[in-house]
């Protein structure tokens, strides 16, 4: 009887040892849990979730929204969609520029539609007039501070270069263009006078405007301006904002050089911010009618989520297309919803050791999206960390089969 009693003992005795392996085995479900005071994650494969943290709580995802406006764009306005800004011309040779949202207008571009201007016989213009009547924006993009920074830069209808001025000012206090496709503007003297010396981008509407032009619409005049002269394209009247007259003939209609699939691939590689609020405010215009705004943008987003990918606002909220505003709201599992969908353009995002991610930050967030490669096969993940210590890199490591 002692000896069946001993042996129970040590019998229980290694059961009670040989349970340890049994918990580390429940802890590897989870093994980045201790990098995580507030945020969640979640790793599938073929449908199946293979390692996870609260994937059902909303957090702020930053710029991994801009997934979601990718993913939109591409199915709303079409891959192959180029914007048309149109020229018209009156009976007193003003010229109207008539703008549709196109996120691409750069000098480069600008470039090409002047010469073609010339080609066409233009050689004089009196005022140069900017119809940027597609978009109504009464309010700033939702989570802008303004700030100087190209990030915060506003959108409208009729935009250049993103709407952010790159200078040179001199230690001498004189300023010129920051960049040798882009002449020196008046407006790029004005701001240089608010700057210390050294190269600059700056958000060309956080300065002080004059006039019933404003910053974005003067900046458009004035580089268009500048680019015809050099075409020898002379303007003498005012550059002023204006709807196109009735009287006035269509003169040219330019298309796009980037599709949308193009401007897509630059929005994720660069993380642009002013692309990913053109193509989502052009995304609310199409489906909506009439001129853009913020909220015809939300509708068509939100629409889009319940009908697309069966997901609700309380999984998947957007305000706006960049991941700007902190009212941008995702759980880590719809997140990978819209990875899911968006799998068919994965080659669109970049790619890094054969991981393929957007990252997406502001102050206390921290987050990846994207695919890792498991079995042969690309398999979708998020990360969004809503917290002080960015440990991000540290859980993908982690998580990384």
């Amino acid at each position: 009887m002692r000896r069946f009693c001993l042996s129970f003992i040590l019998l229980a005795f290694i059961s009670l040892a040989f349970s340890c392996p049994v918990q580390a085995q429940t802890t590897n479900k989870d093994p980045a849990a201790h990098l995580i005071e507030y945020g969640g994650y979640l790793l599938s494969q073929d449908g199946r979730i293979i390692r996870s943290h609260d994937i059902d709580t909303s957090f702020i995802p930053a710029s991994t929204v801009k997934l979601v406006t990718a993913l939109a764009a591409l199915e709303i306005l079409g891959a192959e969609h180029r914007f048309t800004t149109r020229f018209y011309q009156d009976q007193s040779d003003n010229l109207y520029i008539q703008g549709s949202g196109d996120p691409s207008l750069i000098s480069e571009e600008i470039s090409h539609i002047t010469q073609r201007l010339h080609q066409m016989g233009v050689r004089q213009i009196n005022d140069l007039i900017l119809d940027d009547s597609a978009f109504a924006l009464k309010a700033s993009t939702p989570g802008s501070e303004n700030s100087h920074n190209p990030y915060d830069a506003p959108n409208n209808a009729l935009a250049v270069n993103y709407n952010s001025l790159p200078l040179i000012v001199d230690n001498n206090g004189s300023v010129r263009s920051g960049e040798p496709q882009s002449p020196t503007l008046n407006l790029s003297r004005k701001i240089g006078r608010h700057l210390k010396s050294g190269w600059h981008r700056v958000n060309v509407e956080a300065y002080p405007g004059s006039g019933e032009i404003t910053n974005t619409l003067r900046y458009s005049g004035e580089l268009f301006s500048a680019l015809l002269h050099r075409q020898g394209i002379v303007t003498h009247g005012a550059i002023r904002p204006g709807a196109v007259s009735s009287e006035a003939k269509l003169l040219y209609s330019h298309q796009s050089t980037r599709t949308v699939r193009d401007l897509v691939r630059d929005m994720l590689k660069y993380s642009n911010n002013f692309i990913a609020n053109q193509l989502f405010l052009s995304c609310g215009a199409k489906e909506q009618g009439g001129a853009a705004t913020w909220h015809k943008g939300r509708l068509t987003i939100r629409n889009f989520l319940t009908n697309r990918l069966n997901l609700s606002p309380g999984e998947l909220h957007v305000v706006e297309g960049s991941g700007l505003s902190r009212e941008n709201r995702s759980t880590p599992r719809a997140m990978i919803r819209v990875l899911e969908h968006f799998y068919p353009h994965k080659s669109l995002l970049t790619n890094k050791k054969d991981v393929s991610l957007k990252s997406g930050s502001l102050n206390g967030v921290y987050c990846y999206a994207g695919y890792l490669p498991l079995d042969g096969q690309a398999q979708p993940f998020a990360i969004l960390l809503n917290q002080k210590k960015n440990t991000r890199d540290y859980i993908l490591r982690i998580i990384r089969p």
